[in-house]
C-alpha cells in the first residue's frame, strides 16, 4: 500500500468518524447518521481525488490557470449539489421538491438546517477539503521538487570533479598521441592515419564537448572516427556499414548520445566463422526528427545482457536533458540486435 494511499485512508476515516458523532448529537438516529456521513466523506474525497489528481497536473501545474479554477468550482458546486439532493432524503425524508411543505410546518427550524446547514454547510466543507488538500500536495511536490534539484546540482558537482580529475590523463595522451604521429615514418600511412583518427578521438572529448549541445557533423565525426578504428580491430570478420552521416547538419544534440549505441554494437556483434557477421549503422532527418538505428549480428549462444549500462545511462542522460522529446527502444529477432533512438531537433 503506497503512503499516499493510507493518508486518504487515514483522511476517510477521521472525517467520516468525525461527521457521524456530529450528525448523532444532532439527530440521535444513528441509521440515518451513518449513510448521510459515509456519503458525505465518499463526496469529500472524491472532490480531493479530482483536485489533486487531475486538476492540479493537468491545468494548474501547466499554468492555466483559469481553467484550473473553473474546474475547481465545478468541482464545489456538483459536489455540493449531490450532497443536498442525498442528505435531504436521508436525514429529512424528502426531495428538493418537497422541502417547501416542511419550511412551513417547521419554518424556523427547516429554513435553518436547509440553507445554512446543508446548502452553505455541503459546498464550503468540500470547498474546504479541496483546498486543504491542494495547499497540501502543493507544499508537497515543492519540498519534492527542492529535494530532487538539490540532488542533481550535487550529481552535477561530482561529475564536475570527476572530470576535472580526469583531465590529466586524457591531455597526457593526447600530447603523447600528437608526439606518436610525427615519429611514425611516412611512408607508414596507415599507422599515420589511426593515429590521427585516434587523437581526433582524444581531442573531441577533451575540447569539443563541454556545452550541452554539440553540433551534429562533430557527433558523426567522433562516430566515423570510432569505426573506422573499431573496423580496424575487426579486421575481414565483421561487415561494418554506416549510411546516411553525410547528409547530417544543421542542429544539435547532446554529446556523446551516440556512442554508447555504436559500443554496444561492436561490443556484442558475433564473431562466426561460417556465416556473415555484420554491423549497419544508419541516420536520417525526417520531419524534425532525427533518427539512428545501430543493428547488429550476435551469438545467442554467447548472449550476455545486452542492454548493458551504456544503453541504461544514455536513457537517464535522455531524461534529464531532452525529455519528452526522444524515444529510446531495442528489440531482437533471431540473431540480430537493434536499437533505434528518434530525437526531435
Amino acid at each position: 500500500m503506497t503512503r499516499r494511499l493510507r493518508y486518504y485512508i487515514l483522511f476517510a476515516t477521521g472525517f467520516s468518524l468525525c461527521s457521524f458523532l456530529i450528525k448523532l448529537g444532532w439527530i440521535h438516529n444513528a441509521s440515518k447518521a451513518l449513510p448521510s456521513s459515509i456519503f458525505e466523506t465518499f463526496l469529500d474525497v472524491a472532490a480531493l481525488l479530482c483536485t489533486v489528481g487531475w486538476l492540479m497536473p493537468r491545468f494548474f501545474y501547466r499554468s492555466q490557470y483559469g481553467r484550473f479554477g473553473l474546474g475547481l468550482g465545478l468541482v464545489v458546486f456538483l459536489g455540493g449539489t449531490a450532497n443536498i439532493l442525498v442528505q435531504l432524503r436521508i436525514m429529512a425524508g424528502s426531495s428538493l421538491l418537497e422541502y417547501h411543505a416542511n419550511v412551513a410546518k417547521y419554518k424556523e427550524v427547516f429554513f435553518y438546517w436547509f440553507w445554512f446547514n446543508l446548502v452553505a454547510g455541503s459546498c464550503l466543507m468540500i470547498f474546504f477539503v479541496v483546498l486543504g488538500g491542494f495547499a497540501l500536495r502543493l507544499a508537497f511536490d515543492r519540498v519534492v521538487t527542492a529535494r530532487r534539484l538539490a540532488d542533481m546540482e550535487a550529481a552535477h558537482l561530482r561529475s564536475e570533479l570527476e572530470v576535472l580529475k580526469n583531465q590529466i590523463n586524457p591531455h597526457f595522451i593526447f600530447n603523447a598521441l600528437n608526439t606518436l604521429y610525427y615519429k611514425i615514418d611516412r611512408s607508414n600511412g596507415a599507422a599515420r592515419k589511426l593515429t590521427e583518427q585516434f587523437s581526433a578521438l582524444v581531442r573531441y572529448q577533451l575540447y569539443e564537448c563541454n556545452e550541452a549541445v554539440v553540433e551534429i557533423e562533430k557527433e558523426i565525426c567522433f562516430i566515423e572516427n570510432y569505426v573506422c578504428l573499431q573496423r580496424e580491430r575487426s579486421g575481414d570478420l565483421v561487415r561494418v556499414s554506416c549510411s546516411g552521416f553525410g547528409a547530417m547538419a544543421g542542429f544539435t544534440i547532446p554529446p556523446h548520445v551516440l556512442v554508447p549505441l555504436v559500443e554496444n554494437c561492436f561490443k556484442h556483434v558475433s564473431r562466426f566463422r561460417d556465416r556473415e557477421n555484420f554491423i549497419v549503422l544508419t541516420c536520417n532527418l525526417e520531419a524534425g526528427r532525427f533518427h539512428f538505428r545501430a543493428l547488429n549480428s550476435y551469438d545467442p549462444a554467447k548472449k550476455s545482457e545486452h542492454r548493458g549500462i551504456g544503453l541504461a545511462n544514455t536513457r537517464k542522460r535522455l531524461e534529464l536533458l531532452c525529455r519528452d522529446r526522444f524515444t529510446l527502444s531495442t528489440s531482437e529477432n533471431g540473431n540480430h540486435f537493434e536499437t533505434t533512438l528518434t530525437l526531435a531537433v
